[in-house]
């Protein structure tokens, strides 16, 4: 006796369908499926790419936020570029506000170009004088050239190789510049800020300047370092000179209080500990490159100076146009008696620099680890 095999209805691979409702496979593991309401939810998508998923029937339930996927810092492909409010740094800019304006737009290139090849996104910045640059051995990230940079102009003078890295230091995502554009290269105060504009419109919140300076006191001996409370700008030129007078951030600016009180009192504890002699007092700017005569050294004695250089200010009033704090300091590479005894060299200043950079180095280092 012969059987008739009963026909089984054949199993669809399809999605199935029951009334309002489908399955669908997921993306996941398979066999999981993930339930739609096809008919009661659409996907709206916003202008800044948020998606939110939106109920279409007439009941009233709140709008749920569908997670996306985005690039931190929104400038392509590039290394993942550390979130900045995760870390609790000391450098904050307190009670200043902190006004860009339209810095970061005019900045743009440069910006995008170091959002996508830095792996911190800094909060602090430390901009090395003459000599100075073994400090930067303190961040690990690869050197990036000034010639990379769009927009940057790569330093001449000795002892200012011209590279940007970054780096943890003490907690705090911190940015080394190694070497600085003078005004006596350039003859433009634009030139010379720039690449501290684009520093702060990446993010920096904090400044510690350095230099190779001479000492103008008598008390002071070569490897001194001056905290820079005050100083006094004779290169006949600043950053702001030619802007509209209605231009965001204002180019009026206030400079009576420019450099970080906060800091210069916390630095006296700092160098006693890594056995740093700490000095305090006002940094003279002039134009250089020309070392100054014995009675203008005399004249700004007078005038209450106690080491000059031929940076930092620019640069100084640069943060301060837009509200950020700043710590300067001064590495006393040759004192009075040595500016009697012998011939001055740049060479010997850059020199100077390198061989005190340790302490600078352990100066900064602590700087960035304090609280």
């Amino acid at each position: 006796m012969s059987r008739t095999p009963v026909s089984k209805p054949p199993v669809s691979r399809s999605r199935e369908i029951t009334g309002n409702r489908d399955r669908r496979p997921t993306a996941g593991p398979v066999g999981k499926t993930e339930r739609w309401d096809e008919d009661k939810y659409e996907i709206k998508s916003l202008p800044d790419g948020t998606q939110l998923k939106v109920r279409l029937t007439d009941e009233k339930s709140p709008k749920k936020r569908l997670p996306t996927r985005s690039i931190r810092g929104g400038e392509g492909p590039g290394p993942a570029v550390v979130d900045l409010d995760e870390y609790n740094s000391p450098f904050k800019a307190g009670e200043r506000t902190i006004n860009l304006g339209s810095l970061v737009t005019k900045n743009r290139r440069a910006v995008t170009y170091l959002k996508r090849h830095l792996e911190v996104r800094p909060k602090v910045a430390v901009i090395l004088g003459s000599g100075l640059y073994p400090v930067a051995e303190l961040a690990e990230g690869e050197p990036i050239e000034f010639s990379k940079i769009p927009g940057f102009k790569q330093p001449s003078a000795e002892g200012h190789p011209g590279r940007v890295r970054v780096g943890m230091v003490g907690g705090t995502p911190t940015l080394f510049c190694e070497g600085r554009l003078h005004f006596y290269e350039t003859m433009s105060m634009a030139d010379v800020v720039l690449p501290l504009r684009v520093f702060m419109s990446l993010g920096v919140e904090y400044l510690i300047l350095t230099t190779s300076a001479g000492g103008l006191n008598p008390k002071y001996r070569a490897g001194d370092v001056m905290l820079v409370r005050d100083h006094i700008n004779l290169m006949g030129d600043n950053p702001f000179f030619g802007e509209n007078p209605n231009s965001d951030p204002s180019p009026f600016v206030d400079l009576s209080a420019v450099y970080d009180e906060k800091m210069i009192t916390q630095s006296e504890r700092i160098c006693r500990r890594i056995r740093v002699i700490r000095q305090e007092g006002v940094l003279a700017g002039v134009r250089g490159p020309v070392y100054e005569t014995p009675a203008e050294r005399s004249w700004l004695r007078t005038m209450g100076a106690d080491a000059v250089c031929m940076s930092v200010i620019p640069e100084a009033l640069a943060a301060a146009g837009v509200g950020i704090p700043v710590t300067a300091l001064a590495l006393i590479a040759n004192d009075t008696a040595s500016m009697k005894s012998r011939v001055l060299t740049h060479e010997a200043v850059a020199q100077a620099g390198e061989k005190y950079a340790a302490d600078v180095k352990k100066l900064v280092q602590g700087m960035l680890g304090s609280k």
